[in-house]
């Protein structure tokens, strides 16, 4: 039986975790990052925050673990975030389980007003978490990565085969906007599937209406793969309890035309 070919576009090195549980679900990944992670040069802390917020799981991984620091409240965007700072060596960390809304307000459930946030993150973060928490919150960014799109020659092998590719899983809105640009240019008339783990990762691909997309119910991974294994058809549920993503969390699909209204 011919597997089904997926284009995993997420960054490197999380890219080959998808890529293991697409396998263990009986599909063939192919993984050709569309964003690339640089490391920008560490900046020495000048004083301890109350808190540390990480908004991704680049964040946490670029961001050198002072033992000092060890046992401050941290507050982290998603499950995976939060399980790698756990892994790291923090002691009091809380998932928002969501996006940047979701963070603020559990960092304003679990942080006392006033307070000094130590936020860790891109060079152009996703939303003004400074905006969004008021000036209650005194917060200070530390950028500790940059996000470059990677070069075209570097998906010409994606080329290649992309009428034998049916899907696409885009993790964020600026790898879903490379992506449809590349996708123009390469093949305006592909008609497969980006699933997308938010609508601003889908919205990119209007200009092309003959993609579907499936945009997952929650912003993480484990909606959007489980709704991918859901519409596989018979065992893919087998394949998906075995990899830890629950079922129960699936994703919309809508025609590009219709994204808009998603």
């Amino acid at each position: 039986m011919t597997k089904e070919l997926v284009w995993v576009t997420r960054t490197d090195p999380f890219n080959r975790l998808t890529a293991k549980r697409l396998a263990g679900a009986g599909y063939e990944p192919l993984s050709a990052p569309a964003l690339r992670v640089v490391a920008m040069p560490a900046r020495p802390l000048t004083a301890v925050p109350d808190a540390l917020v990480f908004t991704s799981l680049n964040g946490v991984r670029m961001h050198r673990f002072f033992p000092a620091l060890a046992d401050l409240p941290v507050f982290a965007v998603g499950d995976h975030s939060a399980r790698f700072a756990r892994a790291r060596g923090y002691s009091r960390v809380t998932s928002a389980a969501g996006n940047i809304t979701d963070l603020c307000r559990v960092i304003r459930l679990g942080l006392s007003a006033p307070a000094d946030i130590l936020h860790v993150g891109a060079v152009s973060p996703a939303g003004d978490m400074a905006a969004m928490l008021g000036s209650s919150y005194r917060v200070r960014r530390l950028p500790v990565y940059d996000i470059e799109e990677s070069d075209p020659r570097d998906l010409e092998w994606i080329a290649g085969r992309l009428e034998a590719i049916g899907h696409i899983i885009v993790h964020s809105p600026r790898a879903g906007s490379h992506v449809a640009r590349w996708l123009d240019a390469a093949m305006p008339d592909w008609t497969g599937v980006a699933h997308c783990i938010s609508p601003a990762a889908a919205e990119p691909f209007r200009a092309l209406p003959g993609i579907s997309a499936q945009i997952s119910n929650r912003p993480d991974e484990r909606s959007l793969l489980s709704a991918l294994f859901e519409n596989r058809g018979p065992g893919s549920s087998i394949a998906a309890v075995a990899h830890g993503l629950d079922r129960s969390r699936g994703a919309r699909r809508v025609r590009m035309a219709d994204a808009g209204h998603a």
